[in-house]
Formats: structure tokens, sequence, C-alpha cells
């Protein structure tokens, strides 16, 4: 039988819920998002209290920036030196060098950020009404994910203090995604809009637009994970994996070209919030497993781009 993608409710304890989660209500949604992140490491959440109009008013002030000439987005390039900013199509490998992956992006980690204004002033206004959301939201799943492994139910938000406040002390992403439209010659071997991979922090929260191509990779099968109006899509990462000593895997991903020419002739978005722990953050396997040794979440982290960039 094909595995799914599991979908959990988030209503008692999303963001629109102002009064504190029941204890019942957490170790429900503690227990729903261990099964999903044991069997496949993705689910979708709805009811999570994030409004779309937030999430799209992102998304255009964005596609606007990526529309904008090479030679204005280069000012905002990032380098090996500065988390933040803009990167262009091919500047990241994350499948092979073999591989030509046709993908911007732009990311930010704190909202005193790198911001392309003189270009596109919306955009520093609309991450800086979603971001903080996202932080909120995070922090109620890390606090769910430390009831589901039998922790204080504050372990990991303790560890997740600094999140947004800037790379220097914490390297907690957004990331918002532009794929570019694609010709007819696009699709064939060696072009992909984003290749296989796993994600390198705690967990990540997505927001996809309707245009589709993500595909998650879980016992042997590629699995469309599908657009779903009003859900973010959640995904452990590589140090999530380690920390939990291979309970929760960081399952390999990837976004497709579609085959369909009128998919293909549409450009596709997506926002990311990449969640990390705080950089000195010392990370070693919950179950006291001595088989590798602890690495702060800072050098984790340098370790992954060092594999990934290309300056």
């Amino acid at each position: 039988m094909k595995r799914s993608i599991p979908i959990i409710d988030l209503a008692d304890i999303g963001l629109g819920n102002a009064e504190e989660p029941k204890q019942s209500t957490i170790d429900r949604v503690s227990k729903e998002l261990d099964e999903a992140f044991v069997n496949i490491g993705f689910v979708y959440l709805k009811n999570h209290g994030i409004d779309n109009p937030t999430v799209d008013a992102v998304l255009r002030a964005s596609q606007t920036f990526f529309e904008l000439p090479d030679s204005c987005k280069d000012i905002y390039r990032r380098n090996s030196t500065q988390y933040d900013g803009y990167s262009g199509v091919d500047q990241e490998i994350l499948e092979s060098k073999n591989l030509h992956e046709v993908r911007e992006a732009y990311d930010i980690t704190s909202l005193d950020s790198f911001f392309p204004d003189k270009h596109q002033p919306e955009f520093r206004k609309t991450v800086s009404e979603l971001v903080p959301k996202l932080c909120k939201l995070s922090h109620r799943l890390l606090r769910c994910l430390a009831v589901a492994l039998g922790l204080d139910e504050e372990y990991f938000t303790r560890c997740h203090t600094m999140m947004c406040q800037g790379s220097d002390k914490n390297a907690t992403t957004f990331r918002t995604l532009f794929y570019p439209s694609l010709a007819d010659g696009a699709i064939k071997a060696g072009v992909e809009r984003c290749g296989q991979h796993s994600d390198y922090g705690t967990f990540t929260l997505l927001f996809q637009d309707d245009i589709g191509g993500l595909e998650v990779l879980s016992g042997g099968e590629w699995i469309a994970a599908t657009p779903i109006l009003g859900t973010v899509l959640v995904n452990v990462g590589d140090l999530m994996q380690f920390w939990t000593a291979n309970r929760y895997p960081a399952t390999i991903h990837r976004v497709r070209v579609p085959e369909e020419e009128i998919r293909r002739r549409q450009p596709r978005q997506s926002l990311a919030f990449f969640v990390h722990p705080d950089n000195d953050v010392m990370v070693s396997p919950l179950n006291g497993s001595k088989n590798n040794s602890p690495i702060s979440a800072l050098a984790h982290l340098n370790l992954r781009y060092s594999q990934t960039y290309k300056y």
C-alpha cells in the first residue's frame, strides 16, 4: 500500500486559539506528530492560525523581486560570510554538480536584515508580518515534540530562544523560493526545479502555491506532496534526525519539472521557514548513544552549507 502524508488538525493549539492549550490537546497533537514523523517525516497541518492573505502578500512581493533584472537582484546576492540575501539559479548544489537546478531564493535570518528595500519595499513589510507568526507556531510544535519524546515540555523551546534574531545567534531562516517558468526543452534529464535533498535543521514549515511538483521519498517510492489550500507542510531536518537517534527521519524530497505544459510554463513559488537551534546548542542523541560525538548547531549547519553552495 502506497504511503500518504497525514493531515493533523491544529485548531485547538493553532495561533487562532487565544487560550492556552489544554494538556489533553497537547498530548493528542504530540502523539499525532510523533506518528507522522516516525512513519514518513512529513505532515500537513491545517487550522494552524496563519491566514492565507498574509502568506499571499509575501508571495506577491517576492515574485515582484524575482522578476527584476539579474543586475538588480545581484546587488543582494548572499556570499560565504553572509547567510542573508539572494541566491541565483545553480548557486545551490543540492543533489549533483551535473544537475541543472532552475531555482532562485532569498534568505532572511532577521527582520533587521538585508532586504531589497530600494527595489521592492513591500518585501520587508510583508515578511515582517509573517515571520513572527512562524516563530510562534514553531515554538508550539517544539513543545509538542518534546512531549512526544517524553521530555520536559520546554526542552526544545529552551534550545530555540533566538530564532530570527540574526545568524550570529541562530540560523533559523525564512526563505522565499521562485522557480522560473520553463520552455518545452526543459523537461529532460539533468534539469530539475530542486534536486533530491534533506533539510538541515530541526524542522521546516513550507507554504506552497498551487503549481505542485514537490515529491517525498518514502518506502522506496516517490509520493506527491500535493498543495492543500490552507495547510502548512512540515518536515524533519537532519539535525532532528540526529537528535532523536533516527527516530524521526529527515526524508529526502525534490521538486520535479511538471510534465504538463500549462504548469511548466508557469513559475512556481513557495515559502520555507527552516527552524534551527541557537548556534551554541550542543546536540547529541537523546537516547544517550555514544556512536556520534555531540555537535553544535552552528558547526552542523556550516558543514552542510559548505557542501551546498558555490560562490
